[in-house]
């Protein structure tokens, strides 16, 4: 394990360009689901669109941001289609 926070951050920004922003922009849309199914039944239905909205950038824009910290890209494609089939897993077991 140390040996992947020790590897040199590569020039790769096609590639992690590519995760940060469609497979970020993917991540933030599923989270954004998220968070507007569990306001629906926790918080006024007037509101959960609204706050699953403008969830999207505060939670893309990080997104973004940390793919450029992966050292490789490859690796950053490869962390964020698992963290985007793991929410889409979420997704579906919310919605039942």
């Amino acid at each position: 394990m140390n040996s992947f926070f020790q590897q040199k951050i590569q020039s790769d920004w096609w590639s992690k360009s590519f995760a940060g922003i469609c497979l970020g922009f993917i991540f933030a849309l599923l989270c954004a689901s998220i968070i507007t199914l569990w306001a629906i039944q926790n918080l006024s239905q007037s509101l959960a669109p609204q706050l699953g909205m403008w969830s999207i950038p505060w939670i893309w824009l990080p997104v973004c941001f940390i793919a450029y910290f992966i050292p490789k890209g490859w690796q950053s494609i490869l962390i964020f289609t698992v963290f985007d089939i793991l929410a889409y897993g979420i997704l579906c077991w919310m919605r039942g």
